[in-house]
């Protein structure tokens, strides 16, 4: 174990007694304190007394089998045709227009891959009015009701990059001005015409939402209601039924319904296109974000980023969404196709370490139902990207979420145990391991106290994730700051082996893998 590693956790002298759940002889140096990412690191000569919790599932089965695609992302439809999206705080007062985002580019394909098997959705507010010109009769020049155009080149770019990354594409349509007719009625020829060019030209696009956000309807005429909702979804659900019926009708897309972060309320309540649709989604659908950033006028600082508060308000807004689903679409997955620190492209400190708890957290708090998934937004675009869009360098949440990707699988475990509320843990059956094994995310939001962990089996490896500063645009695994080569390629990202306790310091992730015979994870 070298010394960057030692520095950050803890491995004791006696193994735990699978029965007992207990650590036994143990003993240790004056030194038994750790500080969080901004102090000194716990001494490497501390040897752990008992663990605070003894990591186990409750019960053999799985309690959900969320998607194989569980961990998805998004690039916004603004990135593929270029022009206005949220700027860069450091970029002035005038605007900003960023060119199409460079989809054959090695480096971003293969830091894409280290997120795959995903769904890669490219849609957001600009897709609303994105005219598609597949074959550049437009000349570039968006047509009257649209603001931006989408080129079949373009589009064709999107299937080739998914292809690339073991992506597969969501996707929604225009829906503004420029597809409705003099009574305001939306015709989907421009609908259909995407989904048409997408199977002759291979691109692989499997679910898709009418609109994005209806709940904020943006460029749609005045007056957009429930009502003229349901007329729209029964156009939009006979058209794909003819075009490509086996695409998956994602929806409603809704938002602000118990966070107003933008609005005081819903412009059409979710419930109202629940039963506008008549029991029509395949996948049910909706946006989280906990707060907008400074640049929609939040005031609430990087202060709140490690509170139970903050963290915990994702589950009012997921427990209000299910009970929708239960009632009025039981057994439908859940998508929550946008979810990121902040909306209108992040706080500053998105794109920093501060924000790799509420990032795991959230998954492990949105890994409950079979078929779930969760959509990041974005994957290189503005301050809450997992890349920088300035040298596609991996933000922290970047690390996080690869190592989500390989740790923790679709089979979802009960935790035996919930301890303090500032250390949660979550429990999957580990992917493709050789020999069946739990992994347990375990999230210390803690940023003054050290936690220990330890597993039944007294054995285990350890990723622990650490950075310098809760700050830092950079983030550590077992002491090893974490970077990608030039052409993206990723580094080795082992384990530490650990035979005792485990220290978690402060405002830090430690995914502990542990043998196993669960019989959920043996299949």
């Amino acid at each position: 174990m070298h010394s960057g590693a030692s520095s950050r956790f803890l491995i004791g002298v006696a193994a735990i007694l699978a029965t007992a759940g207990l650590l036994a002889g143990c003993s240790g140096s004056d030194d038994e304190g750790g500080s969080g990412p901004d102090g000194d690191r716990p001494s490497s000569t501390v040897v752990a007394s008992d663990a605070d919790v003894v990591l186990a599932v409750d019960g053999d089965d799985a309690v959900a089998h969320v998607d194989d695609r569980f961990q998805s992302y998004n690039i916004e439809m603004v990135e593929v045709t270029g022009g206005e999206f949220w700027k860069p705080y450091d970029s002035g007062p005038g605007k900003v227009t960023r060119p199409p985002i460079d989809l054959t580019s090695e480096r971003l394909r293969n830091l894409a891959r280290g997120l795959g098997p995903a769904y890669i959705r490219v849609s957001g507010s600009w897709a609303n009015t994105t005219y598609f010109d597949p074959e550049g009769t437009s000349g570039g020049v968006k047509p009257e009701g649209f603001g931006g155009v989408l080129t079949g080149d373009q589009w064709k770019g999107v299937g080739d990059f998914a292809r690339a990354v073991d992506g597969e594409v969501v996707t929604s349509f225009a829906s503004g001005t420029g597809v409705r007719d003099a009574a305001g009625v939306w015709q989907p020829d421009q609908a259909r015409s995407l989904l048409e060019f997408s199977k002759a030209n291979d691109v692989p696009v499997v679910a898709a939402e009418l609109v994005n956000e209806p709940s904020i309807p943006l460029g749609v005429p005045a007056g957009y209601d429930a009502a003229a909702f349901g007329r729209d979804f029964t156009t939009f659900k006979e058209m794909v039924d003819d075009v490509m019926p086996d695409l998956r009708i994602v929806g409603p897309g809704a938002v602000e319904d118990v966070t107003p972060i933008i609005l005081k309320g819903p412009a059409i309540p979710a419930e109202d296109m629940f039963k506008a649709a008549d029991g029509d989604f395949d996948v049910v659908s909706y946006h989280f974000y906990p707060k907008v950033s400074e640049r929609c006028g939040s005031k609430e600082g990087p202060e709140v980023a490690l509170t139970q508060e903050f963290l915990s308000r994702i589950e009012t807004d997921k427990d209000f969404y299910e009970g929708l689903r239960d009632q009025y679409q039981p057994d439908a997955p859940m998508w929550v196709t946008e979810i990121a620190q902040a909306a209108c492209g992040g706080d500053r400190w998105a794109s920093t370490y501060r924000d790799v708890i509420r990032y795991v957290d959230s998954n492990g708090r949105l890994a409950t139902g079979d078929g779930d998934a969760m959509f990041h937004n974005t994957l290189a675009a503005s301050d809450y990207a997992l890349l920088d869009e300035d040298g596609l360098v991996p933000r922290p949440n970047y690390w996080a979420a690869v190592l989500w990707h390989r740790l923790m699988g679709p089979a979802v475990l009960d935790v035996a145990h919930h301890p303090a509320p500032d250390l949660s843990v979550y429990a999957h059956c580990t992917p493709g391991a050789e020999d069946p094994s739990v992994t347990y995310a375990v999230v210390n939001s803690s940023e003054t106290e050290t936690r220990t962990v330890a597993t039944g089996s007294g054995s285990a490896e350890v990723y622990l994730l650490t950075s310098d500063s809760l700050d830092s645009g950079s983030i550590s695994l077992n002491g090893t700051v974490l970077a990608a080569a030039d052409d993206g390629t990723l580094p080795p990202m082992e384990a530490e082996k650990a035979t005792g306790s485990v220290e978690v310091p402060p405002a830090s992730v430690a995914f502990v893998v542990e043998p196993t015979d669960v019989r959920a994870c043996s299949r």
